[in-house]
């Protein structure tokens, strides 16, 4: 009888440690976890660890491999949105940046009160549209009014008579 291996003798709790601390070498630990997915991991649903892109996050698992398609197909958007992006913030840059990418599209040049920001914002949701992680095709963003822009901008009349007191009109 041959005595046994090393190997052998490793208890299968050590076999697990061992199998969990040799990761492949080429798999980048920033990227998302869906298979093939191109974008880079941001958000770790439930605390386990496996960090997703913004557009697999908001999809059950059994159309990741439909999101992972449209990410491909639609990675022209992601260079037009880095583009806006990286234009600078003066007005006039980025919007001339935006108008020239979506020639063909109107309805995605920016709403003239819609910040760089905003904009970005506004189309990561369309492309979360596009690629079928959002179910609807998101509008305009807009900066929020103030309580002051809400107020009348009219004086308030004393009464229908001209009478100021609630006494004068009864």
């Amino acid at each position: 009888m041959t005595a046994p291996t090393t190997e052998a003798r490793r208890t299968a709790r050590q076999l697990a440690q061992a199998a969990s601390s040799e990761a492949p070498r080429d798999v980048d630990p920033t990227a998302c976890a869906a298979h093939g997915c191109p974008l880079r991991g941001t958000i770790d649903l439930g605390g386990s660890g496996r960090y997703l892109c913004h557009g697999h996050a908001m999809v059950t698992m059994d159309r990741w491999p439909a999101v992972t398609d449209g990410i491909r197909q639609h990675d022209w958007m992601l260079r037009i949105i880095r583009d806006i992006r990286d234009a600078g913030s003066r007005d006039i840059q980025w919007r001339r940046v935006a108008m020239l990418a979506w020639a063909v599209e109107p309805e995605m040049v920016p709403h003239q009160d819609e910040t760089q920001a905003l904009y970005v914002a506004r189309l990561l949701q369309d492309f979360e549209y596009r690629i079928g992680a959002r179910a609807n095709k998101p509008a305009p963003m807009v900066r929020q009014r103030t309580w002051q822009q809400f107020q009348p901008t009219h004086a308030t009349a004393a009464s229908v008579t001209g009478a100021t007191a609630l006494g004068d009109v009864l």
